[in-house]
C-alpha cells in the first residue's frame, strides 16, 4: 500500500468515527442569568469542536462560533424581567438576603416564574410543538427549572445535568444519598463542615424546611407546568412520570465544585466536580484597559459585582461612600463595571466600563484586589490568577461563599447596606497591606489548579460517557429504590431490638419461672420441717 492510498484510508476511517460518534444534543439553559451561561457556553463550544450537533433553549447567543451550522438556537425572547418584582436597588439596603429560609423563598420563586416564563415564550412554543425531532441527549442546568427534564422523557433521551450552585442536599437524593447533616451544612447556611450542636440542629431545621417545601410544594407546581406545557403540544399527559422521578434518572451532574471551596463530603460517582471549566487563559486586554492598569504605580483594584446585580443601580448613599473611598486611596487605580451612560463625577484614578472582561482583568499584574458580590464563578477566577477579594455579599450562596474565602484568608466581608467610609477603606487597606492575603491567594490558585484533569476535559469526558453508554444507568446506585428507612437499616436494627428484646423477655420469665418455681419448693420444704 502506498501512501497516497494509507492516507486516504485513515481519512475515511476517521470520518466514519466522526460520523458515528457526533450526537444530536438538545441543551435547556432557561435560567436568565449571564454567569450561568458563560459555564454552558465554553461547554457548547467544545462540543461542537468535536462534532456534535446542538440546539439550545437560551436566553443568550452564541458568541463567536464556527460552527453555526450545527448550532441552532431556540431563543428565550423577551427575557425574563428580574425587577419587575424585586427593584435592584433593594439588595443594597435589604438585610434579609442573609436569612437562609428568605433566601430559599426567592429561589423557588425564580424557578417558577422563571421556567412559567419561559415555556410561554413564542420561540419555546414552536419548538415544543415541532415534530420529527429525535435527540441522543439531554443537557439541562440543574436549578431550579426541573419541569424541563420532561424532554428527557418526550425523546427518550438519558440527560445530564449542570450544577452551577454547588452540591446540594436534593442531588445527593437523586443519586440515592442521604446527606449527613452532621458535617455537611446545607448550601445556603453560613455553617462549616465543624459544627456545635446547636449549629446542628440549626443545620437540619433548614435542610428539612427545604426538604417538605420542596417535595410539598415546589415540586408539585413544576410537575403541573410540565404536564401543562408539554400536553399542550400535543404529548400524552397520561405517559408523562413526574419531575421527581425524571430528576431520579438523571445519568450525571456535573457541578461548579472544587475542594479549594467545598469541604470534603461524601458523593456518588455520577457527581462530577467541573469548578473552573469556566476560566480560559487570558487575552489581551482593550487597549485603553490595559493602559490605565498598566500606569498604576501602586496597583490596582477591581471593582464588579457581577452580571445581574448593578453598580449603576446603588442608592446614592452607597455611591458617596464609594467615591469618597476613590479620592482617600488617590495612590491606586480602580476599574469599576458601571452600567449606566449616567456617570458621576469620578476622581481620576478611577475608570468605569459597561463590560470589563474580568478573567482577562484578573490575569493583569496590576490588580492588587478584586472587589465583589461573592458570585462562585468570580471567586473562582480571582483565585485561579492569585487574587484576594473583598466581598460585599448580596443574596444565595454570597454569604457562604464569603465565609469560606475569608476562612481561608484570602478575604475580608463588609455589609454592603449601611456600608460606612470607615469600615470599606480600612478592610481594602488591611487586605493590599497585609501580604499573607496575597501569601494565601497564592497557596489557593496552586491548589485550585491541580487538577488531574482539565475541568472542560472532565464535563466532555462524563457528557460523551453518558451517550456511549446510553444513558449508563450502571452508574446509578440502588439506593435510590430504597426507602429512607431501608437506607438507614431502620429495618434491621427494629428486627435486631427486637430479637434482643424478646431474648431479653424470655431470660426474664426463664428466670422468672425458675425463681417462682425454687421459691415454692423452697416453702414445701419448710412446710415439710414444720410437719
Amino acid at each position: 500500500m502506498n501512501l497516497k492510498t494509507a492516507i486516504t484510508v485513515l481519512t475515511v476511517f476517521f470520518v466514519r468515527e466522526i460520523q458515528i460518534e457526533a450526537a444530536k444534543i438538545l441543551l435547556v439553559s432557561s435560567f436568565p442569568g449571564m454567569s450561568h451561561w458563560l459555564t454552558f457556553e465554553h461547554i457548547v463550544d467544545e462540543l461542537l469542536v468535536r462534532g456534535h450537533e446542538i440546539t439550545a433553549i437560551t436566553n443568550y447567543r452564541l458568541k463567536n462560533s464556527n460552527h453555526s451550522d450545527r448550532y441552532r438556537e431556540v431563543l428565550i425572547s423577551p427575557m425574563f424581567d428580574f425587577e419587575g418584582d424585586l427593584p435592584m436597588e433593594s439588595y443594597y439596603r435589604s438585610t434579609e438576603f442573609s436569612s437562609p429560609f428568605y433566601k430559599l423563598k426567592i429561589l423557588w420563586w425564580l424557578g417558577l416564574a422563571t421556567t412559567a416564563h419561559a415555556f410561554e415564550t413564542e420561540n419555546v412554543q414552536m419548538f415544543l410543538r415541532e415534530e420529527g425531532l429525535t435527540f441522543d441527549l439531554i443537557i439541562a442546568e440543574q436549578f431550579v427549572q426541573e419541569a424541563f427534564l420532561m424532554f428527557g422523557h418526550k425523546y427518550r433521551a438519558p440527560i445530564v445535568t449542570i450544577n452551577t450552585l454547588g452540591y446540594t442536599d436534593y442531588i445527593d437524593r437523586s443519586f440515592g444519598m442521604i446527606t449527613p447533616l452532621s458535617f455537611v451544612p446545607h448550601f445556603f447556611t453560613q455553617l462549616t463542615d465543624e459544627m456545635s450542636f446547636l449549629e446542628r440542629c440549626y443545620n437540619v431545621i433548614v435542610t428539612v424546611y427545604d426538604w417538605a417545601n420542596r417535595k410539598f410544594v415546589y415540586l408539585p407546581e413544576q410537575n403541573a407546568m410540565a404536564r401543562k406545557y408539554f400536553a399542550n403540544s400535543g404529548y400524552l399527559a397520561q405517559s408523562m412520570p413526574t419531575v421527581e422521578e425524571l430528576d431520579m434518572n438523571v445519568s450525571v451532574t456535573l457541578t461548579n465544585s472544587h475542594i479549594m471551596s467545598f469541604r470534603p463530603r461524601p458523593k456518588m460517582i455520577g457527581m462530577v466536580d467541573i469548578a473552573g471549566v469556566h476560566i480560559k487563559p487570558a487575552k489581551d486586554l482593550p487597549l485603553d484597559v490595559k493602559n490605565f492598569l498598566d500606569s498604576s504605580a501602586s496597583g490596582a483594584i477591581y471593582i464588579n459585582f457581577g452580571t445581574f446585580l448593578r453598580s449603576s443601580a446603588m442608592p446614592a448613599e452607597t455611591l458617596r461612600v464609594f467615591l469618597e473611598v476613590f479620592k482617600n486611596l488617590h495612590q491606586y487605580k480602580f476599574l469599576w463595571k458601571w452600567e449606566s451612560d449616567q456617570v458621576p463625577v469620578l476622581p481620576e484614578n478611577v475608570m468605569v466600563r459597561k463590560w470589563l472582561p474580568q478573567n482577562d482583568i484578573l490575569a493583569h499584574s496590576a490588580i492588587k484586589l478584586f472587589v465583589t458580590h461573592g458570585g462562585i464563578f468570580g471567586s473562582q477566577e480571582s483565585i485561579y490568577w492569585g487574587r484576594p477579594m473583598l466581598f460585599a455579599p448580596f443574596y444565595g450562596d454570597q454569604h457562604a461563599n464569603a465565609l469560606k474565602f475569608q476562612n481561608a484568608g484570602v478575604s475580608l466581608t463588609l455589609k454592603i447596606a449601611n456600608i460606612s467610609v470607615e469600615e470599606f477603606q480600612g478592610k481594602i487597606m488591611q487586605i493590599v497591606e497585609n501580604p499573607t492575603f496575597q501569601w494565601n491567594a497564592n497557596r489557593l490558585s496552586q491548589m485550585f489548579r491541580d487538577n488531574p484533569q482539565d475541568p472542560l476535559r472532565e464535563a466532555v469526558f462524563w457528557i460523551e460517557y453518558v451517550m456511549r453508554h446510553h444513558g449508563a444507568e450502571f452508574l446509578k446506585s440502588a439506593s435510590i429504590r430504597l426507602p429512607w428507612y431501608q437506607y438507614l437499616l431502620l429495618d434491621v436494627a427494629s428486627v435486631a431490638f427486637g430479637i434482643l428484646f424478646l431474648a431479653y423477655w424470655l431470660v426474664k420469665k426463664l428466670v422468672q419461672v425458675v425463681s417462682e418455681s425454687m421459691l415454692a419448693c423452697s416453702k414445701n420444704k419448710t412446710k415439710q420441717k414444720k410437719q
